[in-house]
């Protein structure tokens, strides 16, 4: 198989999903290239059709449907992930149309989330995403989009959520919140996405099997992490739509794309949602 530049996240769910696929487990999933960054930078080179293979938010994905396709696996949707809105004490949402709202990317799943929630585009200030609860904190901010990690460290902070909008969509919607997907390049053609889907899976049953590599291979990624915090990271976000989205797990993708597209925040395109 001809290598392929694969991109990812540092983050627990991400390295732990596509360890196998990195961690010289034996050379057991050859013809990948990891490339891991940040979500939003992950978000900007697919914009740039600069890796064959990436995670990225489903906003981002949404925008970059002419050259990509949403494989089947490796993805993070969920129930009770959703994005978290914090504040400082003493806050309360109606000073949201006023406020500044640190948040971590413009083609993040989040911000599209609390457009959508708002009616309106509120006023962000964009930042890597490990940067948002340390600006709140100091007064640079008023709001934060909260993500990943973030919902368990809240506290340490002196921060507290003032709208979870995971538990607003599900309750609009009844679905589970699609956060980021895995895209492939169009071009590279159906035969291609089924085999990467397989690799994908392969990587997590490894993961799940305990590799002690893969352990290995998350904790190098997260130093800065308890151990603790990563477990609860990957039990939230690692699920059986990293597996497989299943026919609900693509019906919440879809709402999600039809709800961006009537508040007018994506431009209509026929292509197929799925690589197969």
């Amino acid at each position: 198989m001809k290598k392929m530049r694969i991109g990812y996240s540092t983050c627990p769910n991400d390295t732990y999903i596509f360890g196998g696929l990195s961690a010289r487990e034996k050379d057991a999933f050859p013809g990948f290239d990891p490339v891991l960054a940040d979500v939003e930078t992950l978000n900007e080179w697919a914009m740039e059709e600069k890796l064959n293979i990436t995670k990225l938010s489903f906003f981002a994905f949404f925008k970059v449907r002419k050259a990509y396709a949403l494989l089947h696996s490796g993805g993070a949707l969920g129930r009770g992930c959703g994005p978290i809105l914090t504040s400082r004490p003493g806050a309360d949402l109606k000073d949201l149309k006023d406020g500044i709202i640190a948040a971590p990317g413009n083609l993040t799943t989040a911000r599209l989330l609390l457009t959508l929630y708002l009616g309106y585009e509120p006023r962000f200030r964009q930042m890597v995403f490990s940067e948002v609860m340390p600006a709140v904190r100091d007064g640079e901010a008023d709001f934060g989009l909260v993500i990943h990690e973030g919902r368990f460290t809240l506290d340490a902070y002196g921060l507290r959520s003032i709208l979870d909008l995971g538990r607003w969509w599900e309750e609009e919607t009844g679905l589970p919140i699609p956060l980021g997907g895995i895209a492939i390049r169009r071009d590279l053609g159906e035969r291609t996405a089924r085999m990467v889907d397989e690799r994908i899976r392969q990587s997590l049953l490894l993961a799940e099997g305990g590799s002690s590599l893969v352990k290995d291979y998350v904790r190098s990624h997260a130093q800065e992490m308890a151990p603790s915090v990563i477990q609860q990271h990957i039990d939230l976000y690692v699920n059986r739509f990293s597996r497989d989205l299943g026919d609900e797990g693509r019906k919440a993708v879809k709402v999600l794309l039809d709800c961006a597209e009537r508040a007018e925040l994506l431009k209509p395109c026929s292509l197929p949602l799925m690589a197969y």
